[in-house]
């Protein structure tokens, strides 16, 4: 069981590290796009930063619940 729920939280932490990077990709290209003067590709990068960002927190959340939890609860794949 130990190797599963290690297997398990490193699954977690390589998809915490993508979304970071996704994260700061869509940054890069929002300010790009505000740097053109290009207003509706700002507003849709933003809406796709914003949907990443929340994603982030949401697994951090869960994450930190399972932590206060004793580690009972596993993290979704």
């Amino acid at each position: 069981m130990g190797v599963r729920m290690t297997n398990s939280v490193s699954v977690s932490a390589d998809h915490e590290a993508e979304l970071a990077s996704i994260t700061r990709m869509l940054a890069h290209i929002r300010d790009s796009a505000r740097a053109l003067d290009a207003q509706a590709l700002e507003y849709c990068i933003d809406m796709a930063l914003q949907a990443v960002t929340s994603e982030l927190r949401d697994r951090r959340e869960f994450a930190a619940a399972g932590a206060d939890l004793g580690g009972g609860i596993r993290l979704l794949q």
